[in-house]
């Protein structure tokens, strides 16, 4: 996704015309059009301007993540999002002791896990095969 796409997405998210925002934010009836089809892009007062009126980071603006604001902390948010955030924060050492936590955790409560079947459960339905084949 683009700028020009994620400025209509929001937009149509609030139910509002072009013309109606190029109002909101005081800029000439033709400046979210153009934004818009790609033929001009805002400037960063303009882009700051854009962001805080949507409520959104400039990251997410610009599409450089999907985390619509990660410096607002709110207890109606997303859990997903919520963890998204704080697991972009981690370092590349702090992401990898984190997955083998999870893996751990996992491991030791299977029954948590949600879906169909679980990933361990067919793992080691696949190691049930294997032995049994060996046997016969």
């Amino acid at each position: 996704m683009e700028f020009k796409e994620r400025l209509k997405t929001l937009r149509k998210q609030k139910g509002i015309t072009q013309s109606d925002l190029a109002g909101i934010l005081n800029y000439g009836y033709t400046a979210v059009s153009n934004y818009e089809s790609g033929r001009n892009e805002p400037s960063i007062k303009d882009l700051k301007k854009i962001a805080e009126f949507f409520d959104v980071s400039m990251d997410y603006l610009l599409c450089v993540n999907d985390i619509k604001n990660p410096y607002v902390v709110s207890s109606d948010k997303e859990p997903d999002e919520e963890f998204l955030q704080k697991y972009s924060y981690l370092s590349s050492e702090g992401k990898n002791q984190l997955n083998s936590l999870l893996d751990w955790m996992i491991s030791q409560h299977p029954e948590l896990m949600t879906g169909s079947k679980p990933v361990l459960e067919a793992a080691q339905e696949e190691e049930k095969y294997e032995a049994s084949e060996t046997e016969n």
